[in-house]
């Protein structure tokens, strides 16, 4: 969603309780160019919770290629039944992806 300043100033408790309870960001613009976020207080947490989490390090997190790989296979597997070597393929991955949220979760309690 996007508002000009002006909208943002007629309208300020509407739009930030819009905010609040869908979760999603409202873009201000000023003079036609984008020029500040609204987002809840919510999720700014979760957004800089993931960014703090993610900074810990590669155990936090799947390897780009790693997750372009399962991107992959998750899509083709939409489409066609994959071979066995594919599915252990993705079953590995995806066995490795649930430790990474088991740290990810630990690490939750530290930074909170």
């Amino acid at each position: 969603m996007k508002v000009t300043v002006h909208q943002l100033q007629e309208q300020p408790p509407a739009l930030l309780e819009q905010r609040v309870q869908s979760g999603k960001e409202c873009i201000v613009q000023r003079q036609g160019k984008d020029y500040a976020v609204l987002v809840s207080a919510q999720a700014w947490r979760q957004r800089t919770l993931g960014r703090r989490i993610d900074a810990l390090g590669p155990a936090y997190r799947l390897a780009k290629r790693k997750q372009e790989r399962v991107d992959t296979l998750l899509a083709a597997r939409q489409e066609r039944r994959l071979t066995s070597v594919e599915r252990r393929e993705l079953k590995d991955f995806l066995q490795e992806y649930d430790d990474i949220m088991l740290h990810r979760a630990a690490a939750l309690d530290i930074l909170r």
